[in-house]
Order: structure tokens, then C-alpha cells, then sequence
């Protein structure tokens, strides 16, 4: 078994050489043309990715909006329905302190009543009493001088 070595020419080498460079070109193109198709792939599949979050957060983040406009909603009837029993108490404890007033001013009017007829009885009695003081000086003083003449 003896190995056969051929004599090339430096031509025919030089076209070996070409044809190599050639061949390989075309395989580093088809590999780059997998390579780009696999990238295109890739990149594809994280853009419906992105696309396919964006719109499962814009959903989310559309149905909190919703949520929240919602419950402001609620809190806005929640608040109207305080206000109102608010405005209902206070319209009630406001007719009770008239009331109060009304029955204070009315109590206060009839103790001033009753103060002014029990001076008005008293001053009579004062007056009947002192009438009766100014009698009872005028018969001791008829009295002492009826002795006062009797002795002299």
C-alpha cells in the first residue's frame, strides 16, 4: 500500500485554494443565513412575548383603573350617605337645642314670674306690716301722752 503523491501545479493549487475559499464562503453563508433565521425566530418570539405582557399588564392595570374608579365611586356614595346622616343629626340635635332653649327661656320666664309676685308679696306684706308698726307706734304714743297729761 503505497501512498500516491500527485505533483500539482501551481495554477491547479491556486484553483484547489479558490474552490476551498469558495466552498467555505457558501457554508459560512448558509450558516449565517440559519443563524439570521434563528435570530429572526428569537426575535419574533420575544416581540409576541413583549406584546402578549404589554397587553396582559395594560389589561391588569385597565381593570385597577376600573376597580378604582369604581370604589371611588362607592366612597363618594359612601361619603354623600355620611354626609346626609350628618346633615339628618344635626338638623335633629338643632331642633332639640331649640327645644331645650324654648323650654330654658320659658322655665327662665316663669321663675322671673314667680320671682316678681313674691316680691310683689312681700312689699305688700312689708307694707301691711309696717301700717301696722306706724298703728301700733301711734297708739303707744296716744297712750304714753294720755299718762304724760294725766300725770301733770
Amino acid at each position: 500500500n503505497e501512498i500516491e503523491v500527485r505533483r500539482v501545479d501551481d495554477d491547479t493549487r491556486v484553483k484547489m485554494i479558490k474552490d476551498a475559499i469558495a466552498h467555505l464562503d457558501r457554508l459560512i453563508q448558509t450558516e449565517s443565513r440559519k443563524r439570521q433565521a434563528s435570530f429572526e425566530d428569537i426575535r419574533e418570539e420575544v416581540k409576541k412575548s413583549a406584546d402578549n405582557m404589554y397587553l396582559t399588564i395594560k389589561e391588569e392595570i385597565d381593570t385597577m383603573a376600573a376597580n378604582f374608579r369604581k370604589s371611588l365611586a362607592e366612597m363618594g356614595d359612601t361619603l354623600n350617605n355620611v354626609e346626609t346622616n350628618l346633615q339628618n343629626q344635626i338638623a335633629i340635635h338643632n331642633d332639640a337645642i331649640a327645644a331645650l332653649r324654648k323650654e330654658a327661656l320659658k322655665s327662665l320666664n316663669d321663675l322671673e314670674t314667680g320671682i316678681a309676685t313674691e316680691n310683689a308679696e312681700r312689699k305688700k306684706m312689708y307694707d301691711q306690716l309696717n301700717e301696722k308698726v306706724a298703728e301700733g307706734f301711734a297708739r303707744i304714743s296716744a297712750a304714753i301722752e294720755k299718762e304724760t297729761i294725766a300725770r301733770e
